[in-house]
């Protein structure tokens, strides 16, 4: 996921590179860059977001949970996981219903303008599947500290 993330910044600095060569140098900048540049910097930005999950690089408020016990912390990030899978549901079914109801194209390429939407249910669905990884290894953790 992290080298299609670089991938695909190197791929929108090259598009934009073009379009401001093309534009300053040549007078014609070409009307398809600005749209795949923005197609795959929301497709970077939500992968973006399901990695970062992943990492725990995620934003987060932990001025409290040091107070608390090992127990609830652990309970705590059960919790907060349990409702960001939600968010991802979510996320993935009104993504879903959206793109099925947007019938038109993008002006300059002619593509679906689902391809604007689809990563955000592509996120969603990762983000379901790490927070689902993640109360896994929180409950795991738990039965642990009971064995202790």
């Amino acid at each position: 996921m992290v080298g299609f993330s670089i991938a695909g910044v190197a791929f929108m600095v090259v598009i934009v590179f073009y379009q401001v060569i093309a534009r300053y140098f040549f007078n014609k900048p070409p009307k398809w860059t600005e749209e795949i540049a923005l197609v795959t910097m929301i497709w970077i930005a939500m992968l973006g977001a399901g990695i970062g999950l992943k990492n725990d690089i995620h934003v987060r408020v932990e001025v409290f949970m040091s107070v608390f016990s090992k127990k609830i912390q652990r309970l705590v990030e059960i919790a907060i996981m349990v409702l960001i899978g939600y968010f991802g549901v979510q996320m993935t079914r009104y993504t879903v219903m959206m793109v099925q109801r947007l019938p038109n194209r993008l002006a300059a390429t002619g593509i679906s303008v689902a391809w604007m939407y689809v990563p955000i249910a592509v996120c969603g669905v990762l983000v379901v599947m790490c927070a689902f990884l993640k109360i896994i290894e929180q409950v795991a953790s738990l039965k642990e500290g009971r064995k202790r």
